[in-house]
């Protein structure tokens, strides 16, 4: 083989492996090389508190690789993979027709939010489940463990919900410790993974309330430590924070439209 021909063999195949390796990372556009990590992002009120914010760059500076914003649409022009959710029964005629995941009812147990019997979810749930290969159950408000839970009642229901993985929204602190235990429990119980699709130290209406409850060094160092563990654990397929808006859970600061010191430490967490 003549030496110049060996090469551009090598060269081409150097090439082609350097191509092939590259096209293995994350989801294309991604900034993060963790899939697992993303965003809830409400489009209206965050246009609204900051009209000339640019959404598709606020997900690019918070290094995220999917998002979702509680509908079954977006007008985002990103990238980044959106996840369409059913928010409530009339949401599922909304959704696409074939998707590759999709989010199931949002806290129905709550009067403010979906607001669902667990018959009425059961009885519309297979329409919801067709619409994607992988489906979320729905995320309660309440601790989907506890005595007589929505969740294990939906779970029981008869013929039994096709779902993959659980959805789980969780707002009790800085206390990493307890957040990976309340999460691995739910896992344990539901023999499920899971998608935690809400999670901040504070809801919005109690960073109204006390927007300084928790210090930014408790709320960074929450962050370091959860997402690194969610990274790591074969229990936690997905997981978005739920921005408060204001106080220390917040991640953008509605006065100069940028990140703020928790958003940034949720962007370098990995």
């Amino acid at each position: 083989m003549p030496k110049n021909f060996q090469s551009c063999l090598f060269t081409s195949l150097a090439v082609a492996l350097a191509i092939l390796f590259t096209g293995c990372g994350g989801s294309s556009g991604s900034t993060t090389s963790s899939s697992k990590k993303g965003v809830g992002l409400a489009e209206g009120s965050i246009t609204q508190s900051n009209p000339g914010l640019n959404q598709a760059d606020f997900l690019k500076s918070l290094k995220v690789d999917w998002f979702y914003s509680w509908g079954a649409t977006t007008s985002v022009n990103t990238s980044i993979e959106f996840v369409p959710m059913a928010f409530g029964v009339s949401g599922i005629d909304k959704l696409p027709a074939s998707n590759r995941y999709v989010l199931g009812f949002n806290e129905p147990d709550n009067s403010n939010q979906s607001n669902l019997t667990v018959q009425t979810a059961l009885d519309n749930w297979s329409r919801l489940a067709a619409k994607a290969s992988t489906v979320i159950s729905p995320a309660t408000a309440g601790n989907p463990l506890s005595a007589g839970a929505w969740l294990s009642d939906f779970v029981a229901g008869t013929p039994p919900p096709r779902f993959d993985a659980v959805a789980v929204h969780w707002y009790k602190g800085t206390d990493a410790i307890k957040f990976k235990s309340d999460i691995q429990a739910i896992c344990d119980q539901y023999k499920k993974p899971v998608w935690v699709t809400e999670f901040a130290p504070q809801t919005v209406s109690e960073a109204a309330a006390d927007p300084l409850k928790y210090t930014q060094t408790q709320v960074s160092s929450f962050v370091a430590d959860v997402v690194a563990w969610m990274n790591s654990s074969s229990c936690v397929t997905r997981f978005a924070w739920h921005d408060a808006k204001q106080g220390t859970s917040a991640l953008l600061d509605t006065a100069t439209g940028q990140l703020t010191l928790t958003g940034k430490a949720y962007s370098a967490a990995q």
